[in-house]
C-alpha cells in the first residue's frame, strides 16, 4: 500500500516538544525567566520574518504583468526509450515553433486574423479601394500585366520593361487578395443563388446517406463483443481480443503435417480470418457508433445516442462482454504464442468514436459517467500502446504501420486531453513519417514494394493527411513541410496524379487488384481545399464521374464526401477548427 504523505500538522513540534528544559538554579526561577525570554525572542523574530515574506510576495505578484508566474507540471515523455532504425531518438530534436494557449491552440480566437489575410477590416468595408471588376481602360501594348495570382516586384518590372521602368507607380495595378479572389469568383460564371442551391442539395444528400446507414445500424440486435467467438486467444481469456493475420496461410510443407507455422503470401487475403469475428465486430462497432453519432448531430434523434451508448458499454465496459485493454493477440499467425505487431492497427479508426462522442454528449439524457469510464479504459489501453513490445515495434515502422500508429495514439491522446503528448507525436511525424517515407519525387518506397502497391500508396497517404489535419489544431504545419531533399505530402499526392488519370497505365511497379480511385479521389478533394492547385480540380472533374458511376452500378459503396470537403475548406489550416466531421471522408 502506498505510504500516505504526512500533512502539515503532523510534522510540526508538539506542545511538549516546544518547551525548553529549565536552566540555571535548582529552584527553577532563573531558568523560567531565561526560558520565557528566549521564547519571546524566537516568536518576535518569526513574526517579523512572516511580515517580510508576506509583503514581498504581495508586491512581487503585482508586477507589470499583473499575474504570478504559472507553474506547469512536466508531462511524461513516453518516447525517449524507443530508438528508430537509424538510431536517432523518436523525439524531434528540432521542434517546430508553436502557439501555446494553455496547451489548446485551437481555443485561441486571436489566431483567426482574417483581416490580416485580406488587407485589414478597413479595406473590406471600403471595396472601392480594391476594385472588384478589372480596369478595362486600354493599356499600352508594350506593357505586360502582372501574372494572375500575384504581382511582380519592382526589380522584376525594371528587368522586363526596360525603358518603361520609370513609369509612374500610380499607373501600375497592385494586386491584393480581394482583387485576386474577386476575379476568380467572377470568372466561374456561377451566381450565388446557384451556389446556395447546389450546396443545399449536396448537404441534404449527404445527410440522407448518413441517416440511411444509421437506421440500418439501429436494426442490428447482435451483441458486439470479444466474447462473441467460439475460440479464444492463447491466453485462454475470452475477454482478450483476437484476430488472425490476413496474409498468412496454412503451410502445405509443414514437416509435422499440421500446417504450422503459417506462411506469408503478401497481397492474398486468407478467408480463414473470418472464422474469428473480433476484428469484424470491432470495426463494425466503430463505424456504426460514428455514423449514428453523425445522424444524431444532424437530426437530434435520441434513439441514435441511446444505441451508441449501448454499443460502447457493450464493447468496453459491461462485466460480461468487455474487452481487455490490449491487443496482445491481434493478427495472430497460427502456431505462434503472441500476435503480430500489425495487429496493433486493428484499433486505429477509434478516433471516429471520439468524434461521435463530441456530438453525442450534447444529448440531455446522455449518461455523464460514460465518457469518464471510457477515458479510464483508454488510459489503460494507451499505457499498453506506450510500453508493450508489439506496439513499440509497430511504432518504429517506416511505412503505413508507423503512420497509422501515430494516427491511433494522437486520437487517444486528444480524447484523454493529453495535448502535449499529441503535439509531440505530430512534431516527430515531420521527420519520422514525411522525411523517411517519401522520396524526393513523391514515391513511397515501402508502399511501392507491396504486391498491392497502388492501394498501399493511397492508404499511407490518407494517414499522412489525417496527421496533417490534426497538426493544424496542434500548431504543427505538416501540409507545407519539406524534408531535406524536398519530401512532402504534396509531392506524394502529385506522384500518383498522372497514373490516376490513365487508370494506372504506366505504373512503375507490380500491382495486384487494379487501381481503385475512390480513396485517391478523397485525397484530391482535400488537396484542392488545402493547396488550391488547379491541377487537382482538373483531375477531380475527370475521376469523380467514374467513381460516381461505380457507385450507381453498385461496384462500390455509395458515399458523400460533402461534409468532409466543407469542414476542410472552412477549418483546415485555421486555429479553431477541430475537424470532427472532417474525418468522415478520409479513412
Amino acid at each position: 500500500m502506498k505510504k500516505a504523505r504526512p500533512n502539515s500538522v503532523s510534522v510540526l513540534p508538539t506542545h511538549s516538544q516546544f518547551k525548553d528544559k529549565p536552566v540555571g538554579s535548582a529552584s527553577g526561577a532563573p531558568g523560567n525567566t531565561a526560558r520565557w525570554t528566549l521564547r519571546r525572542v524566537i516568536l518576535g523574530a518569526g513574526g517579523l520574518l512572516f511580515v517580510y515574506i508576506t509583503l514581498t510576495t504581495i508586491f512581487k505578484s503585482s508586477s507589470s504583468t499583473g499575474r504570478s508566474p504559472r507553474v506547469t507540471r512536466p508531462e511524461p515523455d513516453f518516447y525517449k526509450d524507443v530508438q528508430l532504425n537509424n538510431g536517432k531518438p523518436y523525439k524531434d530534436a528540432n521542434p517546430v515553433p508553436i502557439i501555446d494557449n494553455d496547451n489548446k491552440p485551437w481555443l485561441d480566437p486571436s489566431n483567426n486574423k482574417i483581416g490580416d489575410s485580406i488587407g485589414g477590416a478597413e479595406e473590406v468595408k471600403k471595396p472601392e479601394q480594391e476594385p472588384i471588376i478589372e480596369d478595362k481602360t486600354p493599356k499600352q501594348p508594350e506593357k505586360q500585366q502582372p501574372p494572375a495570382g500575384g504581382s511582380r516586384s519592382g526589380s522584376e518590372q525594371t528587368a522586363e520593361e526596360g525603358d518603361d521602368a520609370d513609369t509612374d507607380l500610380d499607373e501600375l495595378e497592385v494586386e491584393s487578395d480581394v482583387s485576386i479572389t474577386s476575379r476568380k469568383r467572377l470568372s466561374t460564371g456561377v451566381t450565388y443563388a446557384q451556389v446556395l442551391a447546389s450546396t443545399r442539395a449536396e448537404r441534404d444528400y449527404a445527410i440522407a446517406l448518413i441517416v440511411k446507414e444509421a437506421n440500418q445500424a439501429l436494426k442490428s440486435t447482435e451483441v458486439y463483443s470479444v466474447t462473441n467467438k467460439d475460440q479464444t486467444a492463447p491466453s485462454n481469456d475470452i475477454h482478450d481480443y483476437l484476430s488472425l493475420s490476413k496474409y498468412y496461410w496454412p503451410n502445405d510443407k509443414s514437416p509435422t503435417g499440421d500446417f504450422l507455422p503459417y506462411v506469408r503470401r503478401d497481397g492474398h487475403i486468407n478467408p480463414e480470418i473470418e472464422t474469428v469475428r473480433d476484428y469484424r465486430l470491432l470495426r463494425t462497432m466503430m463505424r456504426e457508433v460514428h455514423i449514428m453519432g453523425m445522424a444524431y448531430h444532424f437530426t437530434g434523434n435520441k434513439t441514435y445516442a441511446d444505441k451508441c451508448a449501448k454499443r460502447l458499454r457493450e464493447w468496453f465496459l459491461d462485466e460480461a462482454t468487455y474487452m481487455n485493454p490490449n491487443i496482445n493477440f491481434g493478427s495472430l499467425r497460427k502456431g505462434e504464442a503472441l500476435g503480430a505487431r500489425t495487429g496493433v492497427l486493428d484499433m486505429f479508426p477509434i478516433f471516429r468514436v471520439f468524434d461521435a462522442l463530441h456530438y453525442l454528449k450534447q444529448e440531455p439524457s446522455w449518461d455523464p459517467t460514460l465518457i469518464p469510464q471510457l477515458q479510464e479504459w483508454f488510459t489503460r489501453y494507451v499505457r499498453w500502446l506506450e510500453t508493450a513490445t508489439l506496439a513499440k515495434v509497430e511504432r518504429k515502422g517506416n511505412n503505413n504501420h508507423g503512420t497509422y500508429y501515430d494516427v491511433q495514439i494522437i486520437g487517444i491522446y486528444l480524447f484523454l486531453d493529453r495535448i502535449d503528448d499529441a503535439r509531440e507525436v505530430a512534431r516527430s511525424a515531420l521527420e519520422n513519417r514525411i522525411d523517411r517515407q517519401i522520396l524526393p519525387d513523391g514515391g513511397q518506397p515501402e508502399e511501392l514494394e507491396r504486391k498491392t502497391s497502388w492501394y498501399y500508396s493511397v492508404f499511407n497517404l490518407q494517414a499522412l493527411m489525417t496527421l496533417a489535419r490534426w497538426g493544424d489544431d496542434l500548431g504543427v504545419n505538416m501540409w507545407d513541410h519539406e524534408g531535406p531533399k524536398g519530401q512532402s505530402i504534396k509531392k506524394a499526392i502529385d506522384f500518383l496524379l498522372p497514373y490516376s488519370l490513365k487508370n494506372g497505365e504506366g505504373w512503375p511497379v507490380k500491382n495486384l487488384k487494379g487501381f481503385d480511385m475512390t480513396d485517391y479521389l478523397k485525397c484530391l478533394q482535400i488537396a484542392w481545399n488545402i493547396y488550391g492547385d488547379q491541377k487537382y480540380l482538373d483531375a477531380i472533374t475527370v475521376i469523380e464521374p467514374k467513381v460516381r458511376q461505380d457507385m450507381v452500378e453498385g461496384k462500390i459503396k455509395t458515399i458523400s464526401t460533402f461534409m468532409c470537403d466543407m469542414s476542410t475548406l472552412m477549418e483546415a489550416g485555421q486555429r479553431g477548427g477541430q475537424g470532427m466531421i472532417w474525418h468522415w471522408c478520409l479513412t
